[in-house]
């Protein structure tokens, strides 16, 4: 499995370092936290045959493991043994079964450079060399058990440890628009860099209850109005690591920004300023197979051994219709009478496949059609391969085919343009690199910004770079071209933004979605997406009866908070509306199940006047043509009737002419 690309380079400047400046008591003061579990959520997969699989756990200073849990699922026919290695050391060893469950012990011992190192082997026991490459082994729900307590971090530097479980951010009650602007990219900015990590904005009132709660490890981020520099400083809140920033206007929201990127090991002090950062340029239409992940792509043995490479459409830098992929590498020479082949599927879509034979070198090329472009796919790439004779009952090592790519030759190059109709499947690739946040008539409120962070963190969450998040004013996002977020919307809003669904009254077509009923009046919240004046635009907002200030805000936290914590993430969201009420869960459903709106109708009704005004200008052209048509036979009619009567020529055998 291939994971998401790593974050761009972003240029950080530290402008004054404060060298000198001593640790804040309260962070040379941070109490112990008793720890427990330390609990990665990344999984390795091994095929039979393929060799050592590693995964990477972070085990923080003064942290001591004491026992590493997890479980192996094996896929196929399991034959043979599952071995499991912590830094090369053999913990536990296994006949291969459907489930098999990882305790093993372990120490300081086994860790080094703060890594604990798990290698997950599957040697294939059977003589059928070509179904063992078929079956495979994945390693997941990883717990590491621990003692002792982490070490503070002494600079900012420290502060960004390589993994985090948790990073809690608290809004202030009346948040200034800088602040929210800051959160809102500081949110953005920490969901890419530690994208595994459970990332909560909170309104200022739940900030204790949730500290109370955080894992080990976890860190806290604090947005500051100031008047004077910049500055980011370390302190801590109930023995949990804190970043405090502080500042005011763009350089709040610049600093923010700065967190998505490894160069804040710059920061080597406890309290620096002038941190900033600007978003790299977006990538090209052209990314090799090792730019989206595939350091080292290989296929070994014999069956039908294969690999997945996940492709986003965010990864080219934007919307794609199309792409053509290029694969080339290298293949171990095919022993006579045996056979070899190269298959490459996109998304299960076969776009070439080709023989094996002679030489040592392969190339395969395939163009993706418009139709089988999602916003996530799948390059998948499997070998075929029989033994000589197609015997497969040899020895398992006996001449394995291998084929290695050359990840770097290798590439897929997009066309830039829109395969998907309008909805929630056009986002975040439709951003781009940037994200412009607006509240509704300009309310930076806590409630708005607590929404728009879970937001910006789920469609971050799904894009491969990173969100420029910026808050703008709502007149400037309706008048811009930019495709963008607008949080708080009102009826009005819904009105101007041309909204499939208007935050009114609503009535549903389909029968499976008759809770909401026939002209409603139970209030609603609703996540909409659509495509206004040829850009995408989110749109967040409620509607409730006269009278009901309660219901609408509390129905949009629900909401935004749904989309955050959603399993899958922002790429399982389908059609164009995510609507939910007071009692339910949020249901996804297309515009076109829901009757036309009396706003909706009245978008169409200029246009209906106009056609109704065609429809009777081709009326009476039609009317006229027949008129002039008839008078012309009449008047033919007339002259050959007075020309036979004057030549006296006509006869009672002759035809009448009319």
């Amino acid at each position: 499995m291939v994971s998401r690309l790593p974050a761009g380079s972003i240029a950080l400047a530290c402008a004054a370092l404060v060298a000198s400046a001593p640790l804040t008591p309260s962070a040379a003061a941070a109490s112990p936290v008793p720890a427990a579990l330390v609990q990665p959520s990344g999984a390795v997969s091994a095929y039979a045959g393929q060799g050592e699989q590693d995964l990477g756990i972070r085990i923080a200073d003064g942290l001591e493991p004491t026992r590493v849990h997890a479980t192996i699922i094996v896929s196929g026919k399991p034959q043979g043994t599952i071995r499991v290695a912590v830094n090369g050391r053999t913990v536990q060893e296994a006949q291969a079964a459907p489930t098999i469950t990882l305790d093993a012990q372990v120490s300081t011992a086994d860790v080094n450079a703060s890594q604990l190192r798990l290698g997950l082997e599957y040697i294939p026991g059977t003589g059928n060399v070509c179904t063992g490459a078929s079956s495979s082994a994945r390693l997941s729900g990883v717990s590491v058990q621990v003692a002792g307590a982490e070490k503070p971090p002494a600079t900012v530097a420290d502060f960004f440890s390589p993994a985090v479980p948790a990073i809690l951010i608290p809004v202030p009650k009346d948040p200034a628009a800088d602040v929210s602007a800051a959160i809102l990219t500081a949110a953005a900015a920490l969901a890419h860099r530690y994208p595994d990590a459970a990332i909560a904005v909170v309104p200022q009132g739940d900030f204790d209850a949730r500290v109370a709660k955080l894992p080990v490890g976890a860190r806290i981020i604090s947005v500051t109005p100031d008047p004077g520099e910049t500055r980011t400083r370390l302190s801590d809140t109930a023995g949990h690591p804190q970043l405090v920033i502080s500042g005011h206007a763009d350089g709040l929201r610049s600093t923010a920004l700065s967190l998505s990127s490894d160069d804040t090991a710059l920061a080597g002090s406890p309290a620096v300023s002038g941190m900033t950062a600007s978003a790299p340029a977006a990538p090209g239409l052209t990314q090799s197979l090792k730019d989206l992940g595939a350091q080292n792509l290989q296929l070994s043995g014999y069956g039908t051994p294969e690999s997945f490479i996940g492709i986003s459409q965010s990864q080219f830098g934007g919307p794609v219709s199309s792409a053509s992929v290029h694969l080339q590498g290298t293949h171990t020479a095919i022993p006579a009478n045996a056979q070899a082949e190269l298959s490459v599927y996109w998304n299960d879509y076969l776009l070439s496949s080709k023989t094996l034979a002679g030489g040592d070198s392969f190339a395969v090329d395939g163009t993706v059609p418009a139709g089988q472009i999602q916003s996530r796919n799948g390059l998948r790439i499997r070998m075929a391969a029989l033994p000589a004779g197609g015997d497969c009952t040899g020895p398992a090592g006996t001449m394995p085919m291998d084929l290695t790519f050359d990840t770097t030759a290798s590439n897929i190059t997009a066309t830039r343009g829109s395969s998907l109709a309008p909805g929630f499947s056009r986002f975040p690739q439709v951003l781009g690199r940037s994200l412009p946040v607006a509240f509704a008539d300009g309310n930076t409120s806590q409630a708005n910004t607590v929404n728009a962070a879970a937001l910006a963190v789920s469609l971050q969450h799904d894009a491969a770079q990173a969100l420029d998040v910026r808050v703008v004013a709502p007149d400037a996002l309706k008048a811009s071209s930019e495709s963008g977020l607008v949080v708080g919307a009102t009826t009005a809003v819904a009105q101007e933004l041309s909204a499939p669904l208007r935050l009114a009254e609503f009535r549903t077509i389909t029968p499976d979605t008759q809770q909401y009923g026939v002209g409603t009046t139970a209030p609603y919240g609703v996540l909409e997406a659509f495509e206004q004046g040829g850009r995408n635009l989110l749109m967040l907002g409620a509607w409730a009866p006269a009278g009901d200030t309660v219901a609408g805000p509390g129905l949009q936290g629900s909401l935004a908070g749904y989309v955050q914590g959603r399993a899958g993430g922002w790429s399982t969201l389908s059609r164009n509306l995510l609507v939910t009420q007071p009692s339910g869960a949020p249901v996804l459903l297309e515009s076109n199940a829901v009757v036309p709106q009396a706003a909706v109708a009245d978008d169409y009704r200029q246009y209906a006047i106009w056609a109704l005004a065609a429809a009777g200008v081709l009326v009476l052209a039609f009317g006229a043509r027949t008129w002039v048509r008839r008078q012309r036979r009449r008047n033919a009619k007339a002259y050959v009737d007075a020309e036979q009567q004057a030549a006296g020529t006509e006869s009672p055998d002759q035809p009448h002419v009319g």
